[in-house]
């Protein structure tokens, strides 16, 4: 490491970021709920004593994605950071208040301290200690609302912001501080079944939405093993899962609705809108050949609730190979992965045309939306001197 490196390192304290991170746990942002803008105002007042200057944009009332730039005249570009300030709810199984964060050992714990509050307050850190440095180094962080359900605050951002030039974008997600290359897409997909109501004693009068739902969900399940045959050479198959069913009125009257939502994760080159017609198709003809479904008695229909698009990063692109280099000097293992959740670097990567990496302190499926989420507090340090680090490094090659 050279002299810089060294002094915007030193600058970065363990403790005042795990005062910051217990910070935001403590501004409660839970989705669905519409409440981050709390955090949101707490994480303007942070950047703003930074000096940042920060846009407030409104995706819906009382939702505000934060857009904050610090450094090279705050005219934005260089890296970019990405991260959303929403939460899922608490639910049951705490030991103790959720949002009243407690340290335990080497542990922060509370809800968001994985995901993703442990994340922003460590891009936090990292933009104060590089521009106290190097205030000659533009640096952008984009916070947005409702990542956690329907990507409103994201898909706000992408159709009001001009696409910008960035050296790079790092997603502050949990990823036990590997470094994630890429994710599929994501779709969530809400099914309609009509059928018909009837006593329950000559179901026959009526037409069976729960059973007609039985056919998707069987067609599904044989897709699955089609699509897991067929995976693609870095990111893995597309899959499916039915998450929800509502359906019924009674155990003596014959369904007449049903509703599922569905989860299917896509591949490159597959369109969410396509992926549900041919699912609804296949799903019609399956009915009309049951012999025990009155086929003219049942609909089906279906609409795209959510798309969140995928992104795959050339794991021996430039990008890849700095992230992975400094992580390792700082002791991390430094190697790199394919993510299986999803998140917002494939908007981000598409619409800025930026190469795209996720990086973040915490463990995405050991710790995020848990009882009792944690995040390791030398992990966060770790991650906020990887930001850093990356940010000094990308912007000297940059000058190169």
């Amino acid at each position: 490491m050279n002299e810089l490196e060294r002094s915007v390192l030193a600058k970065i304290d363990q403790e005042q970021l795990a005062r910051l991170c217990r910070q935001l746990i403590q501004a409660p942002s839970e989705n669905p709920g519409g409440n981050e803008e709390s955090t949101v105002l707490l994480l303007q007042s942070l950047l703003q004593d930074l000096g940042s200057t920060v846009h407030l944009q409104y995706a819906a009332p009382g939702r505000p994605n934060l857009i904050a730039h610090l450094g090279g005249g705050n005219a934005g570009g260089g890296l970019l950071f990405l991260g959303h300030s929403d939460v899922v709810p608490a639910g049951s199984g705490w030991d103790a208040d959720p949002f009243t964060a407690r340290r335990e050992g080497n542990r922060l714990i509370g809800r968001g301290a994985t995901d993703m509050k442990g994340g922003l307050s460590a891009v936090i850190a990292a933009m104060a200690s590089v521009n106290q440095h190097a205030p000659h180094i533009p640096l952008t962080l984009i916070c947005t609302v409702d990542e956690e359900a329907n990507a409103l605050g994201i898909e706000h951002y992408i159709s009001t912001a001009e696409a910008a030039q960035y050296l790079a974008c790092i997603v502050a997600e949990p990823t036990d501080l590997i470094t994630i290359i890429g994710c599929r897409a994501a779709a969530n997909l809400q099914v309609q079944i009509s059928g018909a109501s009837a006593h329950a004693g000559r179901p026959s009068d009526g037409a069976s939405a729960i059973e007609a739902a039985a056919e998707l969900v069987a067609l599904i399940g044989e897709n699955k093993q089609k699509l897991a045959a067929a995976p693609h050479p870095v990111l893995g198959p597309a899959t499916w899962n039915v998450g929800t069913l509502k359906a019924g009125h009674g155990t003596s009257i014959v369904p007449d609705e049903a509703w599922l939502g569905i989860d299917r994760r896509l591949l490159p080159g597959e369109d969410p809108q396509q992926v549900l017609d041919a699912l609804l198709a296949a799903a019609r003809n399956r009915i009309e050949a049951a012999e025990n479904l009155d086929a003219l008695k049942l609909q089906i229909r279906g609409s795209v609730q959510m798309f969140m698009p995928g992104f795959l990063t050339d794991p021996e692109a430039p990008l890849v190979r700095q992230v992975c280099t400094t992580l390792q000097d700082l002791g991390a293992a430094g190697k790199h992965g394919i993510w299986t959740a999803s998140c917002e670097g494939g908007f981000i990567a598409e619409h800025h045309n930026v190469p795209t990496v996720v990086l973040g302190p915490g463990e995405i499926n050991t710790q995020a939306h848990q009882p009792n989420e944690s995040v390791s507090v030398s992990d966060l340090h770790t991650a906020a001197c990887a930001y850093a680090l990356i940010a000094l490094r990308q912007y000297e090659t940059s000058q190169n």
